[in-house]
């Protein structure tokens, strides 16, 4: 077991640079932006079944399954250009092509760089002068600049991303549905990292700040007036030209409003000069944003100041008077192989929101809780993630840190309903032998609304596969084997489905994979 230590990390960079090829090659800008999902089907990476000698009569549910309304696009995606040109050239093809043509209204470049972008810079992207809008700067305006573009969209929401980021097709289409229907007027991609920081930047006060962090060029979809209503809060409170320029570290915490975030599946992209670098590059980021918490605590305290009543109605709307304190139960992912949200309610960290005397308070309470968190767990956040469910990859898996709770759920939402009245449709799991038990005391459920449920009869079906998944634990590698788990949801159209636990456990979540499947009768 010990030779297993030793080389366990080589293997698992040796995959990583196996599957970074693989996605490099699908991606490439060379080939036509439709054609890349179906190359990523093609290449294996999401089969129906994961049981040798099983598939034939199996296929996966796509979006193709789903009986989607005609949808007009809504989306002004915004892209700032500064010092990787080849790379926002790379990003304008992949958002001007066919699989994003119901989302995506236009691109919206804005030049911050003293090198003037011309409609022929883009000529290789195939985006019509008509679709692709292009401003050049007098100034650099850093950040603001994406909350400025989108104030000027003619579309409802607004797409942000940063020029080192690549965000898939489909995922960015999983974000367009779910902002059109989310109660939130933001949704952020976050790699596992930042999403682990963004919940434990996250800040609850009796004066009434509920509020946390969350960065905004991982990929974030967010209304437009949400954005036209944070450039009237900046402007009423006067802030210096540094505070505008970063207003990244200011949207989500001058919200008071808990940031939706999605674990995330990104590219990075690398290349040109990048704006944070090193220590120093932290430090500013804390500072600005313990300013954007010294902000809300000032406004929460004059819009629940009665004497100030001119003064609370200019900094609303959009600081948030409700809480949305339930978000931070709820994590989700979107599927990397079609348009799918995984959504589930499992623990990830405590029970409690951490929670302190002012806005100010945030920063302090991460570093407290984030020492308190076994290192084990902090590890387990970042490397076993929810997005590794939903990757088509058997070797990675989603695990909880915590015992299995009863009322926990793992849900697929396909943000249409599916019919298949040629086939059954089944919810499968690949998972570890050990976690057969928790689906055992699950009840599966399916739901066209997401308000009324309808139970199946049918019982869970287990078969062995013949893969392992392994966990380093204390500088061990543990192997356990993978079976291949379905179960037949109820007839009839669905576009929920949930498998929900009734009883606690004595065993933790893991999950390689969960995905809809139809069988041919």
């Amino acid at each position: 077991m010990h030779w297993l230590c030793r080389v366990a990390p080589v293997l698992v960079a040796a995959i990583a640079v196996l599957l970074s090829v693989q996605f490099a090659n699908i991606l490439s800008c060379d080939r036509p932006v439709e054609s890349r999902s179906q190359s990523i089907h093609r290449s294996g990476l999401f089969p129906s079944s994961f049981v040798d000698g099983v598939g034939t009569n199996i296929s996966r549910v796509l979006s193709k399954n789903a009986v989607a309304p005609q949808r007009r696009p809504d989306v002004t995606a915004i892209v700032l250009n500064w010092s990787r040109l080849d790379n926002v050239v790379r990003i304008a093809s992949l958002l001007c092509g066919e699989s994003l043509f119901d989302t995506v209204a236009q691109v919206f470049i804005w030049n911050n760089s003293p090198e003037k972008l011309t409609y022929e810079t883009f000529a290789s992207t195939g985006c019509p002068k008509a679709k692709l809008r292009l401003h050049n700067s007098p100034r650099n305006l850093y950040f603001y600049a994406r909350f400025l573009a989108c104030a000027q969209a003619k579309t409802p929401f607004c797409f942000f991303q940063d020029d080192d980021y690549l965000v898939l097709p489909q995922i960015i289409r999983t974000l367009g549905y779910g902002i059109a229907e989310s109660p939130q007027t933001a949704i952020h991609l976050l790699p596992a990292h930042e999403h682990l920081s963004s919940r434990l930047r996250t800040i609850l006060t009796p004066s009434g700040v509920h509020s946390g962090f969350a960065w905004l060029g991982h990929g974030t979809m967010v209304s437009r007036k949400r954005a036209s209503d944070f450039i009237s809060l900046v402007r009423h409170l006067n802030m210096p030209l540094e505070e505008v320029n970063l207003a990244d570290n200011y949207f989500t915490i001058l919200g008071n409003q808990i940031p939706e975030i999605w674990f995330d599946h990104g590219i990075e992209l690398g290349g040109g000069q990048p704006f944070t670098v090193g220590q120093e590059g932290n430090e500013r980021n804390l500072r600005h944003i313990r300013n954007a918490c010294a902000y809300l605590d000032q406004l929460v305290f004059v819009t629940h100041d009665t004497s100030h009543p001119e003064s609370a109605v200019e900094a609303l709307p959009f600081v948030q008077a409700t809480t949305n304190v339930g978000q931070w139960f709820i994590n989700k992912s979107p599927c990397l192989d079609s348009l799918c949200l995984l959504e589930t309610n499992i623990h990830l960290l405590g029970n409690d929101v951490p929670r302190g005397h002012a806005a100010t308070d945030l920063i302090a309470h991460e570093g407290q809780y984030i020492r308190a968190m076994d290192k084990e767990g902090v590890l387990n956040y970042t490397s076993h993630s929810l997005s590794r469910a939903v990757d088509g990859v058997p070797a990675t898996a989603f695990r909880s840190s915590f015992l299995a709770r009863r009322g926990e759920y793992v849900m697929l939402d396909s943000f249409s309903p599916v019919v298949s009245p040629d086939a059954v449709l089944e919810l499968a799991f690949l998972t570890p032998r050990s976690n057969e038990k928790i689906l055992q005391k699950c009840v599966f459920q399916s739901s066209l609304d997401g308000d009324d449920w309808l139970s199946s009869p049918h019982q869970v079906m287990c078969r062995n596969t013949s893969m392992t998944t392994g966990t380093l634990l204390r500088n061990r590698l543990f192997a356990d084997a993978l079976v291949e788990c379905s179960v037949r949801v109820a007839n009839g159209k669905a576009r929920y489905f949930k498998a929900l636990l009734k009883s606690d456990m004595s065993v933790a979540w893991t999950i390689s994979e969960i995905w809809l499947r139809e069988v041919s009768q």
